[in-house]
Parts: structure tokens; C-alpha cells; sequence
């Protein structure tokens, strides 16, 4: 590849201002502006042109009288050289106009940036499409792989200027805010992004679900859940709100006990990102004696997905009460069943209004009791994660196979049900 040659065949084709042409070898030379590429090509082409024009090569001249559309010193060459020199035209891919966009965006950036109070950005920039189809259709004649989008010019270049007006600082990990230019609407907009931190959950009530539960009246249906009491949390840092997000839920009438349940606390668009973990903590533990959190770490967004995903073991602790006794020789037997037995599960019929009817196969790991009343007895259960801990003991009409109820060939509730351990899979 000839450089001078690409860009002049280029050039006889669609007129470009120094950055549009500059940016068809973006990716040549470390550190150049492309506009200081730009205009070096076309001085360099011009040099060229000139030297075949005194070699008796007719048609430089029809080449120097392409430059001249966008190059004023192949203007000044023609007027020399006694040759009538076009009229000049603005850039096919910008209108000329990108240089004026660059100073008048970074000015209004800089303006928000100083009325905001930040001080680590990103620059976000949507062109207009029209703009983006004359860039491709150059890119695509040029043959040439070494091209950036202007999308990508316009962010740096305008990132670079707004650092030197303000005293804030690009940060491509963990910015205050993406200032995003929609040269479209002529409008710029701040998007904040959430901090994420990785923590540890203790419910110690019950009827507390993990985010506020609104019936079809649109009044809530507990009084409180895990998402409320972490509020505290987002005032601290000025954010719009708290989010929460479980790895996997226990009934809102089920205790989260033990090792605490895994969750990340999301704070939507925080005005303040230098977290102190401590006082976090202090404002949410203060603020309900229900709720209980630890903060660990701040964490990606895709570690959300994968705490969702989880499926570890968990350890469960029931108290059940049966239609008749049972016998210290019936809870041995129950223990020895339930070894590494799978469980046949269809969905329970308590959820079958917003879960799908399908087929579960679960396998409890281990079972521990210990009779407290004739027809009472708790049982400590180790299971892999998706059981249905209730459905287990009562059966679920037969939805749930084996099941405490079926073994001991009595009907048997469980009464009461907390967590003691929750896997951790991140």
C-alpha cells in the first residue's frame, strides 16, 4: 500500500477535510492528531504532484486541481503555476465542521462538568446517521483497515480539551458520570453509573420479604423488606435509590440466619463514589433491627448474573409438626432414607400462579432430627439449592416425591422453617 496513492484516489472521489482524511489511517503512526495526519498526507501528496507537473505529467494537474478542493496550499500551487484553481468545497464525511463541533462541545461539556461538581468523567458521543453512512461509504472505497469511527475521534478529542478546561480527568474505571453528546438532538444528557458491592444478608423476622410486595390494590402486602431497609445506604451517597439483588430468596416468612444469603447492593446513580464500606454498614444496621447486612467488596455488574445463577448447597433448619406421633426409630429411618436421595419436585401449587408447572429433580444431601414433642421434631436438612424446603416435608399432594409426609405415612407441616447456610458461588 502506497499511502499518497490511496489517499489521492480517495481524494479525486469525495473532497475531505484534514481529520475526516487523517482518520482513514488512524491506527498509523502512535500519538498523531488525525488531523496532523490528515494535513501531512495531503502536503505530502501535493510535494508529489508538484514533482510529476515539472516531469511533464499532464494529468497532475487534474490531481493538483483535486487537492485544491480542500487544501488552500494546492490553491496558492495552482495560482503559481498559472492553472485556474477550483472553488473549494466543504468535507463529503462532515461539512467541514468538525473542528467547530470539537470546540463548541467541549465547552458546553466543560460547562456541565463544572455545574455537576465532577471531577472523573467519560465522554459518550451519538452521531447523526447520515454522518456515519458518508463515513462508512469513504471507508469502504479507501479499502483500508486502519480507519476509526468519527464517534471515536470526537470522544477523545473533546475528553482531551474538556480535561484541560476543568480540573476533572477522564477515568475509563470508575468515572462519576458519562457525559453523552447526542449531536442529533444537540442536547447532552449524564449518565451515572450504579456502584455495585458484593455483601451478606441476616433477616431475623419473618414476614419480610426482599423487595417491597404491592398487590393489585397497589397497597404492600408485608411491612417491610430487605430492599427498604437498605435506603440508609443510598442517602449516604447521594444516590437515586438502592437496589437489591439476591442470591436466590427464602419465603418472606423464613428466616435468613447462619451464614447469612450472599446479595449486592446496587446504588443507582450515586452523587458520591468513594464508599466507606463501615459507615454503610452502620447506617442500614442502625436503621432496622430486623435487618442485618456485612459489605465485602465492589464488584462488576456481571457478578450479578452469576450470583443469580448460583445453585450451591444449603442447610436448612424445620420444625414439624405430624397428625400422629412418631418414634425416635421413625426419625433414625427418616435420616437413613434421606440419604443422598433425589427428589422428584413439580412446581407447589402456591406458586403455580407465577412459575411455570415443570419437573424438578433435587437431591437432599443429608438429614439431621431431633424430636422435641410426640408429634413434634426438628430436622437440620442439607440440600442442593431449588428445593422447595415445605414441599419436602408435606408432600404437596403428591406434587413432591419422596417426601417426609410419604415416608412416615403421616401427614406432617412444616410450622416453621429458617436458613442456617447458604453456599457462596462467585
Amino acid at each position: 500500500m502506497d499511502i499518497l496513492d490511496v489517499a489521492l484516489r480517495v481524494l479525486r472521489k469525495y473532497p475531505l477535510c484534514d481529520r475526516c482524511l487523517g482518520r482513514l489511517f488512524a491506527q498509523l503512526g502512535k500519538g498523531l492528531d488525525n488531523a496532523v495526519r490528515g494535513r501531512s498526507i495531503k502536503i505530502a501528496t501535493l510535494m508529489q504532484t508538484h514533482a510529476r507537473i515539472l516531469r511533464g505529467d499532464e494529468n497532475a494537474k487534474d490531481d493538483l486541481r483535486v487537492l485544491a478542493r480542500c487544501l488552500p496550499e494546492a490553491q496558492n500551487l495552482c495560482r503559481y503555476l498559472g492553472i485556474d484553481p477550483p472553488e473549494p468545497l466543504p468535507c463529503f464525511v462532515c461539512g467541514s465542521s468538525l473542528e467547530s463541533i470539537i470546540d463548541e462541545w467541549s465547552k458546553r461539556v466543560a460547562d456541565t462538568i463544572h455545574r455537576e461538581g465532577i471531577t472523573r468523567f467519560l465522554i459518550g458521543v451519538i452521531p447523526p446517521k447520515d454522518l456515519v453512512e458518508r463515513e462508512r461509504e469513504v471507508a469502504s472505497y479507501s479499502g483500508l483497515e486502519y480507519w476509526e469511527s468519527i464517534r471515536s475521534e470526537l470522544k477523545r478529542e473533546i475528553g482531551k480539551r474538556v480535561a484541560k478546561l476543568t480540573n476533572a480527568v477522564p477515568d475509563f474505571e470508575d468515572p462519576e458520570a458519562t457525559v453523552v453528546i447526542d449531536l442529533r438532538s444537540g442536547s447532552i444528557h449524564l449518565e451515572i453509573p450504579s456502584i455495585l458491592i458484593l455483601g451478606t444478608y441476616w433477616k431475623l423476622g419473618r414476614r419480610i420479604s426482599q423487595v417491597p410486595w404491592i398487590d393489585r390494590e397497589g397497597r404492600k402486602k408485608y411491612p417491610l423488606s430487605i430492599e427498604e431497609s437498605l435506603q440508609p445506604a443510598a442517602k449516604m451517597c447521594g444516590a437515586e435509590r438502592a437496589i437489591f439483588h439476591g442470591a436466590g430468596r427464602e419465603d418472606v416468612d423464613v428466616r435468613m440466619l447462619g451464614s447469612g444469603r450472599p446479595f449486592v447492593l446496587e446504588l443507582y446513580r450515586p452523587r458520591r463514589r468513594d464508599v466507606d464500606f463501615l459507615a454503610l454498614e452502620r447506617a442500614v444496621n442502625e436503621s432496622c433491627k430486623w435487618v442485618r447486612i456485612r459489605l465485602e467488596a465492589r464488584v462488576r455488574r456481571e457478578v450479578v448474573s452469576k450470583l443469580k445463577a448460583g445453585r450451591g448447597y444449603k442447610i436448612y433448619r424445620a420444625l414439624v409438626a405430624c397428625r400422629d406421633e412418631v418414634s425416635d426409630e421413625d426419625l433414625r429411618a427418616l435420616e437413613e432414607f434421606f440419604k443422598d436421595r433425589v427428589i422428584n419436585q413439580r412446581t407447589p401449587r402456591r406458586v403455580l400462579r407465577r412459575k411455570s408447572d415443570l419437573l424438578r429433580r433435587r437431591k437432599v444431601i443429608e438429614l439431621r432430627t431431633l424430636r422435641v414433642a410426640p408429634a413434634v421434631f426438628e430436622v437440620l436438612i442439607k440440600t442442593e439449592g431449588g428445593l422447595y424446603v415445605k414441599e419436602l416435608v408435606d408432600g404437596d399432594e403428591g406434587r413432591t416425591s419422596p417426601s417426609i409426609s410419604e415416608f412416615l405415612n403421616n401427614q406432617c407441616a412444616c410450622i416453621e422453617l429458617d436458613v442456617l447456610y447458604v453456599q457462596k458461588q462467585i
